[in-house]
Formats: C-alpha cells, sequence, structure tokens
C-alpha cells in the first residue's frame, strides 16, 4: 500500500472517500494514488457505521499467539481473504494479516510478530541502494514495511523513492542536492546489470514465499480430506426388546 492507514489525515481519507462518491472505484484509486484498494474500502466501511470518529487513529492492539493462530487458518482453509478477516476480527491494518499468514508458513513463531520500528529519520543512500530498495518493494507487491525492516530506511523514505522511480525510472532517484558526494551521478552499466538481477532475485524470492503458501494451503485440505475419509458414521439402533 501506499502509507498505513493512521499515516493519513482525516481530511485525506474523506478525500478519498469522496472520490469514490464521484464515481471512482477503490482499484482505480490505488492505480492513481497508491492506496491500497482495501485500505479505501475499509474507510468507507467506517465512515458509514461511524462517520468521522471512524477515520480515527485507533490504540494498538496485542493480539494473542492463539488468536493469530485462529486468523491464520481460517485464511488457509480457503473461503475467505486478508480484507474479510480484517473486518471480521476487527483488524485495523489489512498487512498485520498477512504479517502472520507468512510468518507462519515460514516455519516462524507468530509470537515474534512486532510493529515495526519507525525510522523518522532513515539513512542516507546512493542511487544505487534507492534503485534496489524501490525494485524490492515493486517485486514484493508494495511491501513497504518489510522494506524498512529489510533495508533498514524510514517508511517515507521508501514510499518517496518508489513513488519517483515509478514516475521516472532509476534517473528520478539521483541525489540532486549535491549533499551526497559519493553518489555517481549516473550507473554504471555493471551497476546497472548487477540492480536487474537484483530485482530478478527479489521477485523469485516473493514468488517462493506465495509458492509455499499455496503448498502449505494444499497439505492443510489433504489433512482434512484424510480425516474425512477415516470418519465412520455412527450408527446405532436400539434393539426392541
Amino acid at each position: 500500500m501506499g502509507r498505513k492507514g493512521s499515516r493519513y489525515s482525516i481530511e485525506e481519507k474523506l478525500g478519498y472517500i469522496h472520490l469514490v462518491e464521484q464515481g471512482l472505484t477503490a482499484f482505480q484509486i490505488e492505480r492513481q494514488y497508491g492506496v491500497k484498494c482495501e485500505q479505501v474500502k475499509q474507510w468507507i466501511e467506517r465512515y458509514q457505521a461511524e462517520g468521522t470518529d471512524g477515520l480515527k487513529r485507533r490504540k494498538l492492539r496485542q493480539y494473542s499467539v492463539e488468536f493469530k493462530l485462529k486468523v491464520v487458518k481460517l485464511y488457509l482453509a480457503g473461503n475467505t481473504s486478508y480484507p474479510q478477516l480484517a473486518k471480521q476480527f476487527n483488524v485495523p491494518n489489512v498487512s498485520v494479516i498477512y504479517q502472520w499468514v507468512n510468518l507462519y508458513t515460514s516455519g516462524k513463531s507468530l509470537n515474534t510478530t512486532r510493529r515495526a520500528r519507525n525510522m523518522k529519520t532513515g539513512r542516507k543512500t546512493t542511487q544505487k541502494e534507492r534503485i534496489e530498495i524501490a525494485q524490492w518493494v515493486i517485486a514484493n507487491d508494495l511491501d513497504y514495511s518489510g522494506a524498512m525492516n529489510q533495508f533498514q530506511v524510514s517508511y517515507g523514505q521508501v514510499y518517496a523513492w518508489v513513488k519517483k522511480f515509478k514516475q521516472g525510472g532509476p534517473e528520478a532517484l539521483q541525489d540532486r542536492r549535491g549533499k551526497d558526494k559519493s553518489d555517481k551521478p549516473q550507473l554504471t552499466e555493471t551497476e546497472k546489470q548487477e540492480l536487474k538481477v537484483k530485482a530478478l532475485e527479489a521477485r523469485i524470492a516473493h514468488l517462493s514465499k506465495e509458492n509455499k503458501l499455496l503448498k502449505k494451503l494444499k497439505e492443510l485440505e489433504r489433512m482434512d480430506a484424510a480425516q474425512n475419509k477415516n470418519i465412520v458414521p455412527f450408527k446405532h439402533s436400539l434393539k426392541k426388546h
């Protein structure tokens, strides 16, 4: 998504809601403005239910491992989606459930989930690093929070780089302020090739995670099918005396 829901002001949220009222779809808003369509739909639902109060920032909730596991298993069982589960269990951010599923299918403990550290100042980067990070985010379905943890940069930096990269390509990520003396004005051919390889590696890694998720789902489906076959209907008729 673009920014997290709580990072938008109430006025901004109302602006996107009004765009929908004027005829734009949530999907069109995602394509034009970078706001996930699920996020827009969630704002609309809250606005319709609670008015502007529903658009205010909500307090952070602590979730137990049992609760996370319940939600993950419901997702893996099929017939639902991240937005549906977020609405059903009142989880403010859809990406939180995605993180739980990702941890579970990667064999990691659900107890390790914690809110990404907010790095307000970020760090200095070269043009090559900025391109690599932007490519990684795009390859991972706009996982801005994941990029923060992966590359130790701020949310604002990542969001700005991806936006510039989409609009102007690698050249748009040059440091034009002249403060970073080590940042070259242009990439060498070797650096360009390295970035292409890293972009492919990021996409392959992301697809591999999705493949593991599908395998896990199929495994659960096979287990359920096997259990159902082993269940013998209990037939008992009372003997007449």
